[in-house]
């Protein structure tokens, strides 16, 4: 049963004010009356809220009070008085006799016609749709003028969470919560318990589907709804509302729906700005890449504003490719937006070394690492994630590092030119290789040639039994994974201390640190040369 308490927890109706302080607010309310007239307690049926402008009380405190008596004695749901055209205030010995009765008195704003009031009381308790409609276009209306004036999704998601009374969630693309507003719910959520209640969202969000859950909190069980913002995405936005059986009147699903056109429209706005970022990095790419010299040119000048953290002695340049399916090829665009946002979020952001740019082609990006460090883990990671999340297979082309930036347009060619040329298309990172050094030594002899690499790697040049054929097979596997024992152990199949003991073997024989740079770019042009079919 509706209650006085009820209308006022409201916020359709939060410019009613209740005026004494011992108020029984949980009297019973069934319909809503207008009177002007002294004697209407005579005429009024029980649990009615009276609302009047009190004309006939104007100069009458003593009648006003003797008629707060006989509405109690009825009884009445309350009296609402409309402060302002007859009675400028309520006298405070009015409120003393409805505070020892705890009869409740409310005010109404002078603005408010009592037509208007009655109606929205009336609807109110009928709970008439058309209520829920007025009221589902008034919070679109202020979700809009919010969205105008440059607010956030996070603020929009803390007043939506405010005017339901019911604590939100809204999950992103990557099935992470991107804002979260629990005021209204005092859980303590484990972990492992988290875990469980994001992976059901995320099969919500992987079919797009809405659908409700009874979540289990220890002895507690809490009910929850699930919407997508959008039924036409790859991988939607989903809005979580708990305890959605408890909304407050009128808060319909067609008001739900409105909330969720709206956060749609604001999620599109903050795409729309990161596009515009995004374009501008594309732009700065190509600027690095075409770029001769830097003395003179102003454009330099305005880009290194806009990226400061591009100013080091070592780039290296990171090509990446996600192969879409063919199921996936209708949203491709969307899969390279999303794709861009999460290298973004979970790489550039958390590696300050790290810089993303998009490149000219869909679903394809280019990583510009500035610090010598090691990789690999990162790239493996981010395979595994974007399988996870989109189901694309990421591949991964590494170029060599220069010193100078000027010279990024080397590191880059020769980051893709390893995805193109890599022999083996399942493997998602394939490094550079030593190119035309067979055009360099096109005027060097073969006895030359075969002085130069026996110098270098003794024995290893050219093997003539199995033990040197497996230090050579080591050694070249151990530059190629970047002096990792483990890489080269797996990539191997055996044992780390197998790599290791032949790699202090390799070292006993050439007389020299396998990880020296100088030494092994030398001991990498040998293996090269010394192939069998390098000639």
């Amino acid at each position: 049963m509706t209650s006085i308490k009820e209308i006022l927890q409201t916020p359709r109706f939060s410019e009613l004010s209740l005026l004494n302080k011992h108020a029984d607010l949980e009297r019973p309310l069934d319909t809503i009356e207008i009177f002007e007239t002294p004697d209407v307690s005579y005429y009024i049926q029980k649990n009615a809220l009276l609302v009047t402008t009190a004309m006939a009380f104007r100069d009458d405190t003593d009648g006003l009070c003797n008629l707060v008596r006989s509405l109690a004695k009825v009884p009445s749901a309350g009296l609402a008085i409309k402060i302002g055209r007859y009675l400028k205030a309520i006298d405070p010995k009015v409120l003393a006799v409805a505070d020892e009765l705890n009869f409740p008195i409310l005010q109404i704003p002078v603005s408010h016609q009592l037509g208007d009031i009655s109606h929205m009381l009336l609807s109110f308790l009928w709970h008439d749709q058309t209520e829920q409609i007025f009221y589902a276009l008034e919070i679109q209306q202020k979700f809009v003028n919010l969205m105008i004036r440059g607010a956030s999704v996070d603020t929009l998601m803390k007043e939506l969470s405010s005017m339901i009374k019911q604590s939100v969630l809204l999950i992103d693309p990557f099935g992470e919560v991107a804002s979260s507003q629990m005021q209204y719910s005092k859980l303590e959520m484990p972990k492992k318990q988290k875990a469980v209640l994001l992976e059901k969202i995320r099969d919500c969000q992987k079919n797009k589907r809405r659908e409700q859950l009874l979540l289990e909190l220890g002895q507690k069980k809490m009910l929850i709804s699930i919407f997508p913002l959008s039924s036409d995405r790859y991988l939607p936005y989903m809005l979580v509302i708990f305890d959605p059986d408890e909304l407050p009147y009128p808060f319909s699903q067609f008001a739900i729906q409105q909330s969720l056109t709206v956060l749609t429209l604001a999620l599109y706005k903050e795409q729309t700005l990161l596009n515009e970022k995004r374009a501008e990095r594309r732009s700065f790419l190509t600027y690095l890449l075409n770029r001769k010299t830097a003395l003179g040119d102003t454009d330099w000048l305005e880009y290194k504003r806009h990226f400061p953290n591009l100013n080091s002695n070592y780039y290296r340049v990171v090509y990446i490719e996600s192969l879409i399916k063919k199921d996936q090829h209708f949203y491709a665009k969307e899969i390279d937006a999303l794709t861009y946002d999460y290298l973004f979020q979970h790489v550039e952001e958390k590696y300050e070394n790290i810089m993303l740019f998009p490149t000219e082609h869909l679903n394809q990006w280019v990583f510009v690492i500035q610090k010598k460090s090691e990789i690999l883990p990162i790239l493996e990671e981010v395979h595994e994630q974007l399988l996870s999340l989109f189901g694309v297979y990421a591949r991964f082309g590494i170029g060599d590092p220069v010193n100078n930036i000027d010279l990024l347009h080397f590191s880059y060619t020769e980051s893709k030119q390893a995805l193109e040329e890599s022999e083996d298309k399942n493997a998602f990172v394939s490094y550079n290789k030593i190119q035309g050094i067979k055009r360099i030594t096109e005027n060097v002899s073969n006895e030359d040639m075969r002085y130069f690499c026996i110098s270098i790697l003794k024995n290893l040049a050219y093997p003539d039994n199995e033990q040197d054929k497996d230090l050579r097979n080591t050694l070249m596997t151990y530059l190629d994974m970047q002096c990792e024992i483990t890489k080269t152990a797996e990539m191997l199949f055996i044992h780390r201390n197998t790599v290791k003991y032949r790699i202090k073997k390799c070292e006993e024989l050439l007389n020299n640190a396998i990880n020296d740079s100088e030494f092994s770019l030398q001991l990498r042009v040998a293996l090269f040369l010394s192939e069998p079919d390098a000639g």
